[in-house]
């Protein structure tokens, strides 16, 4: 029978036998020492001899380059060359230990020196969410392959800029980037700057970790796991020792992380200029990089407006890069310019009005250089044979590129028919296109608004009565609203037409005490003789009186003009719902109004000489006079300039602005009102011709010959009308 001690005993024999086994084994490896001396000495002389020829190598190397950047790519690639030479000749000359070469030489090895696109064609996969799916190919977008390649660890370029229209593939040279640092250099801190927090959590985490699924090469650097302690919403860790730290510009708390030397922010323009109390974030992320002297910032974003991009502001202070193609006919290269793009209109049948009768039936280019019509068939060996060409080329660390949609590969954007398209169809809308220079195009919007010539303006006067305009069936809602002054109140009405065309149709000057009921009694008077649909009272002044005047008129808003170039003239209605449910508690809610939105479309529609949608029509009567215009256009946009920051702000010109004030209220509560009611379904088409004699005032019409004074006096009071009490939505007939 086998014991306890039987067993420990063949235990302890069996692991005799394994060491003797493998010391035998390190013995046969074993090499004398004089072998590894001698071994040594022969990598130490080999080593010796090239670090002896590397000055006259590199002076070889660079000779007659004056070029900072393609002196460094020579210098990287030489040194590149040196170590794997370095690394075979130690390897022959190890004769006398052959394995002790062999190791040197894979330890000499250096890493590959690659650049962003080819480490993105070896290794990036896009599998979803492109019409292109499989491998990356930088060949599909070749004007990609620069600014990538600046992003690389040997260029000397430390802050690239790409202004770019949307769907030119910037956002994925972005992942790119990223990838290429957390995979090939894997050693390196990031930040990565969205434009909010929100934004962060909703669109760049959710792309960041579709790019892990689908690069094998990215798959495993970090944990899957969303409540892995490595994988946090905020920071992503990767390597040993390297992280990615998310941002967004809204949050100083995020911006304010360790050194850091790489940096990519996206959608810049969209970057508040005050973050908490502390400043610009640019200046809050630059902060982060001062300890690196080789530290690389990628800006990125689509434009907005002139006076206040970002992204504008840096590409004008690089080296200002645009992509020039080469022409299919005479060869000569040229910027794919929207002053350059030519389409052919055609009627479409099926079109509900005249305003969308028109599509583009085809769409090319016309080359600057010979005239020829270039045609989008063109466009993929265009592409192929483009080049980038630098405004100004003395700027060597900052290198500025922009693109337009015109550029995207074929399937892979925008047809050149779509682009023509959609600003055909953008003319008559300012918005629409702001919004098409800015995606589509990649360029600035440049107000045409920025002022208004009071001349000018008074020169569109027209000979119509508000007879005129219920006879023609022109209106579809008639609005008022009153500025509230120390002595006085001053009112404007307006009518509305099909895509806002409006009507100036009276002025009012009530003066008073606007602190005592009688003026405001006045007030309520003369809006129920215009017999207004809508109205808005400013409460900036005496405000207990314009929400007691508005309490008994559920037709009438309290109001309050808000500054702001990124303000909407109205909220949004998920905003504006949100805001009504808190305010309907404390009585009669005073609606917030985006003036400088709406003066830089009035101002806009002031320029427009078309008569149809947007265009303003003065009447030829004395209400309307030249004090008016001059009042109408008393402000202009201006750029000032305020802590190193330039700041867009409608600056005053006259020092009474009344009218402009009435005119951007009255547009403010059309829109409040909702869509404006069809043809027909206004409340006032079935009045009378005695109701429609009543309600235009004599007193205000007098002769065209007849001087009017600077400030007339006011009408005398009218017959007050009931408030109607059925609510706003059964008034206007929805």
């Amino acid at each position: 029978m086998t014991t306890l001690t039987d067993l420990q005993t063949d235990r302890a024999e069996l692991a005799a036998l394994a060491a003797q086994r493998d010391l035998a084994e390190a013995v046969a490896a074993s090499r004398p020492a004089a072998e590894l001396t001698a071994a040594a000495a022969a990598v130490q002389a080999v080593i010796s001899t090239a670090l002896a020829s590397m000055p006259g190598r590199f002076a070889r190397t660079i000779a007659g380059e004056h070029d900072e950047t393609r002196v460094h790519y020579l210098l990287s690639d030489a040194v590149h060359q040196l170590l794997e030479e370095i690394g075979r000749q130690a390897e022959q000359a190890a004769v006398a230990l052959p394995e002790f070469g062999e190791r040197f030489r894979r330890g000499a090895r250096p890493r590959d020196l690659l650049t962003v696109s080819q480490w993105a064609d070896r290794e990036r996969w896009i599998t979803s969410g492109t019409n292109a799916p499989g491998q990356w190919n930088t060949d599909l977008t070749p004007y990609l392959r620069d600014i990538m390649d600046d992003l690389s660890e040997h260029s000397p370029v430390r802050t690239v800029v790409f202004m770019k229209a949307s769907g030119v593939g910037g956002t994925e040279a972005m992942y790119n980037w990223i990838g290429y640092v957390m995979s090939h250099l894997g050693n390196r801190d990031m930040l990565a700057v969205c434009s909010t927090l929100e934004l962060r959590d909703r669109s760049f985490n959710p792309r960041l970790s579709k790019m892990f699924r689908e690069t094998p090469a990215l798959a495993d650097l970090v944990s899957r796991a969303s409540r892995n302690s490595s994988n946090r919403a905020d920071v992503l860790e990767y390597g040993p020792t390297a992280k990615l730290i998310k941002a967004g510009a809204n949050s100083p708390d995020s911006l304010s992380s360790d050194h850091i030397p790489y940096v990519v922010c996206d959608e810049v323009d969209r970057y508040p200029w005050d973050v908490g109390g502390e400043g610009d974030p640019g200046t809050l992320i630059a902060n982060r990089q001062r300890s690196f002297t080789r530290a690389k910032t990628f800006l990125l974003s689509t434009p907005t407006n002139a006076e206040y991009s970002r992204i504008n502001q840096a590409y004008l202070e690089s080296d200002r890069r645009r992509r020039h193609l080469p022409c299919p006919h005479c060869g000569e290269y040229h910027v794919l310019a929207r002053e350059h793009l030519r389409w052919r209109l055609a009627l479409d049948p099926f079109a509900a009005t005249s305003k969308k009768s028109q599509i583009v039936e085809a769409a090319w280019f016309v080359c600057p250089i010979c005239g020829s019509e270039i045609h989008e068939g063109h466009k993929t060996a265009m592409l192929a044979g483009g080049r980038w060409i630098a405004e100004r080329p003395h700027i060597k660390l900052t290198h500025g590129y922009q693109i337009n949609g015109a550029y995207a590969p074929v399937g892979l954007g925008l047809s050149w028919v779509q682009l023509a398209q959609r600003w055909v169809s953008a003319q008559d809308d300012t918005t629409k296109k702001r919004a098409v220079i800015n995606t589509d195009w990649g360029e600035v919007f440049r107000e045409e608004g920025e002022g208004a010539d009071d001349a000018a303006i008074a020169a569109r006067c027209e000979p119509y009565t508000r007879a005129d305009l219920e006879r023609a069936g022109c209106l579809r809602r008639v609005t008022a609203w009153a500025d509230v002054q120390k002595d006085r109140l001053e009112m404007t009405v307006f009518g509305w037409g099909d895509g806002e065309e409006a009507w100036t149709i009276e002025h009012h000057i009530l003066p008073g005490d606007t602190a005592l009921p009688d003026v405001w009694e006045d007030l309520g008077a003369a809006m129920d003789q215009a017999r207004v649909d809508v109205a808005g009272v400013d409460s900036g002044y005496n405000t207990t009186m314009v929400l007691k005047f508005c309490e008994t008129r559920d037709w009438c808003t309290p109001t309050k003009g808000l500054g702001g170039t990124a303000r909407p003239i109205i909220e949004d209605a998920l905003r504006r719902r949100q805001r009504l449910r808190r305010a309907r508690r404390k009585g009669n809610p005073i609606e917030p109004i985006g003036v400088d939105q709406a003066k830089a479309i009035l101002y806009a529609r002031l320029k427009q000489d078309k008569v149809g949608p947007g265009y303003l029509h003065f009447p030829k009567h004395g209400s309307i006079d030249a004090e008016y215009f001059a009042q109408l256009a008393a402000e202009e946009l201006r750029v000032v300039l305020r802590a190193g920051r330039r700041f867009p702000e409608w600056v005053a010109i006259r020092p009474r602005n009344e009218a402009l004030d009435c005119a951007v209220g009255n547009l403010a509560v059309c829109r409040l009102a909702g869509p404006l009611p069809k043809a027909g379904n206004h409340r006032r088409s079935a009045w009378s011709a005695e109701e429609i004699a009543e309600a235009i005032n004599p007193t205000h019409r007098p002769p065209q010959d007849t001087p009017q004074p600077r400030d007339p006096p006011p009408p005398p009071k009218p017959t007050r009308r009931a408030a109607p009490a059925r609510p706003i939505a059964q008034r206007l007939g929805w």
